[in-house]
C-alpha cells in the first residue's frame, strides 16, 4: 500500500542514497513526489551542483535543515540502517523508505501469504508473483528487488528457514513435499528448479547468477550471465553445500556437505568436493533418520520412496 505524502507539510524533500536502487525505483517515486534535494555521502567530498537536474545537498547542510521529509532510497538492509543513524542529527527530520511511498512490498513471507484474499497467488504492480496453496509454511521469505519473477511453491513443502531473493526475470519453482531446513536462493535472468521430494540441509545456497557482473578484460563483454538451476526429483542436498548457476542435478542423487559446483550429474550418484564430482554410482537414499535409526537394509526403512525413487524418475526435470 502506498503512503501518501503531503509535500505542504514539509519544509524541503530529500532523497538521500542515490545509487543502484534509486536509479531502479526512480519513475515511481518521481510519479508521486518531487524532491528539492538529493543526498549521498559519496558527495562528502566531491559534490555537483546537480544532479539529474535536481540540487544536491552536502550532510553538512542536510543536518542544518528543519521540518523536513528524508526518504531513504537504498536497497540493501544494511545500508538503510545507516543512512537512518545519519538522520539523528536533523532536528525533527520525518524518515521513510521509498518502498513506503511507492507501495512496494518488497519482503512476502508465508504467513502473509496465507492471509491474503486472493487465495493461490500473490501479484504486485511490478510483474512479481507467487503461486501457492494453504500449505505454503510460514517460514518461506520471498524477497522481490527487481520486476516480473514468478515463484510457485508446492503442495506440502516443509522450511524451518527459506529466503528467496528476487533480482528480475527469475523464476523459482519447489516441487511438492521439498523438505528445506535452511536455504537461501538467489534467483535473477533465469531459472531455478527443485524437484519433488527433494531434501536439503542447513546452510545451503542455491544461485543462478553470480550477484554482480564480470567482464573479458580484452573483448569488454560480460562472461558470467544468469543460467538455469535445475535439481531433479528426491535429491538430498547436504549441510553448507553451493549450487551455482549452470549446475543440473539428476534425480535420487546426493550432493555432500560443503560441495561446490557448477556441473551437470545424472541421477542416483553422490557428489562431493570444491569442485564437486561423482564419488559414488548407482546409489539411492531413504529419509529414515540416523539419530534413531540404524538399518543395514533398504527393506527396514520406514521411508520406502528411495528404491522407487531410484528406477522411476528421469535423470532431470523438464524446464518449465
Amino acid at each position: 500500500m502506498e503512503r501518501k505524502i503531503d509535500k505542504k507539510m514539509f519544509r524541503s524533500v530529500i532523497i538521500y542514497g542515490i545509487g543502484q536502487y534509486y536509479k531502479t525505483i526512480k519513475p515511481e517515486l518521481f510519479a508521486q513526489i518531487k524532491p528539492d534535494y538529493l543526498c549521498d555521502r559519496k558527495w562528502d567530498t566531491d559534490a555537483p551542483e546537480s544532479f539529474d537536474g535536481i540540487p544536491v545537498i552536502s550532510r553538512e547542510n542536510l543536518y542544518k535543515l528543519e521540518n523536513s521529509l528524508v526518504i531513504i532510497s537504498g536497497g540493501a538492509p544494511w545500508t538503510n540502517e545507516s543512512i537512518r543513524s545519519d538522520m539523528a542529527h536533523i532536528p525533527g527530520a520525518t524518515v521513510v523508505h521509498v518502498d513506503e511511498i511507492i507501495g512496494r512490498q518488497v519482503n512476502i513471507t508465508g504467513k502473509m501469504l496465507k492471509k491474503m484474499e486472493n487465495k493461490g497467488y500473490y501479484e504486485d504492480f511490478w510483474g512479481n508473483r507467487v503461486e501457492f496453496d494453504s500449505t505454503v509454511p510460514d517460514t518461506v521469505s520471498i524477497i522481490f528487488r527487481g520486476r516480473d519473477n514468478r515463484m510457485v511453491i508446492g503442495s506440502h513443502v516443509t522450511a524451518g528457514s527459506l529466503t528467496v531473493g528476487f533480482g528480475n526475470g527469475g523464476v523459482c519453482v519447489i516441487g511438492d513435499r521439498a523438505e528445506i531446513m535452511e536455504a537461501y536462493i538467489a534467483v535473477s535472468g533465469a531459472k531455478v528448479m527443485i524437484g519433488k521430494d527433494s531434501l536439503i540441509s542447513t546452510m545451503v545456497q542455491i544461485r543462478n547468477h553470480d550477484g554482480h557482473h564480470m567482464f573479458d578484460l580484452e573483448t569488454k563483454k560480460r562472461i558470467n550471465h544468469p543460467a538455469d538451476v535445475i535439481i531433479g526429483d528426491h535429491v538430498w542436498i547436504g549441510y553448507r553445500a553451493i549450487i551455482l548457476a549452470g549446475a543440473r542435478i539428476g534425480a535420487g542423487s546426493v550432493i555432500g556437505a560443503g560441495a561446490v559446483t557448477s556441473g551437470q550429474f545424472g541421477g542416483n550418484l553422490v557428489i562431493a568436493g570444491c569442485p564437486a564430482r561423482v564419488i559414488r554410482t548407482g546409489v539411492c537414499w531413504s529419509r529414515d533418520d540416523t539419530d534413531y535409526f540404524n538399518h543395514e537394509s533398504l527393506d527396514a526403512c520406514l521411508s520406502q520412496e528411495a528404491e522407487m525413487k531410484a528406477f522411476l524418475f528421469d535423470e532431470f526435470p523438464p524446464i518449465c
